[in-house]
């Protein structure tokens, strides 16, 4: 994991903020898009931009905490993704309406990056910051982007490409986060998000990861 400078962490919240609230749509102009097609396509816009802004803030706040604090973030982060995956499956109905879900991630994933985006940026002394046990240090080993440990260097190259492909077949996103670069658990997520979403017709290895 890299150490963020502060004027690191400032460009990397900028962009965050910035994906945010320069996305093409709001969720009442994709309800109102033209066809299914359409609004599904606006959604996975917007899914995309908080993905990518919630990434951001996730690494600036990473590259802010020591390896303690590191492990806990990590922990409520992959807590924060099932709960925000059941949730938006719950109110995606039966059966589950793609766009619902897909505007739903989009909405949720915005929420957590207003989060990370403030704890990262928060000031030392702000009795609102998040408590830090202290500074980050640089690790010996590949740091997937959620900062565990790539899934290229867990899994084996061949391993990794093979979820990294599953990943790319099955994900609703236009950005997901198919790539061994990230930790093996990230991409699984994905891959068990996207078939979820498919539901009947799904691939056969989807199976495997019920």
């Amino acid at each position: 994991m890299p150490v963020f400078t502060m004027p690191m962490r400032v460009a990397l919240l900028l962009v965050a903020l910035t994906l945010v609230f320069a996305g093409p749509a709001s969720a009442a102009d994709c309800a109102a898009a033209a066809t299914p097609a359409d609004r599904l396509s606006c959604a996975a816009t917007q899914q995309k931009a908080a993905d990518t802004a919630l990434n951001a803030s996730y690494k600036a706040l990473m590259g802010a905490l020591g390896p303690d604090d590191q492990g806990r973030l990590r922990d409520a982060q992959r807590a924060w993704i099932a709960f925000r995956d059941k949730e938006c499956q719950f109110r995606a109905g039966v059966p589950a309406d793609p766009f619902r879900q897909t505007l739903c991630v989009a909405e949720l994933t915005g929420r957590r990056n207003d989060q990370l985006a403030a704890a990262a940026g928060c000031k030392a002394g702000d009795p609102a910051c998040l408590p830090r046990s202290g500074a980050a240090t640089a690790p010996s080993t590949p740091i997937a982007a959620d900062g565990n440990t790539s899934c290229r260097q867990t899994a084996g190259p061949a391993k990794a490409q093979q979820y990294v492909a599953q990943c790319l077949e099955v994900s609703p996103a236009t950005h997901p986060p198919c790539n061994a670069d990230n930790a093996c658990s990230l991409i699984i997520d994905e891959i068990k998000r996207g078939c979820g979403m498919i539901g009947q017709g799904a691939p056969a290895y989807c199976a495997t990861y019920r």
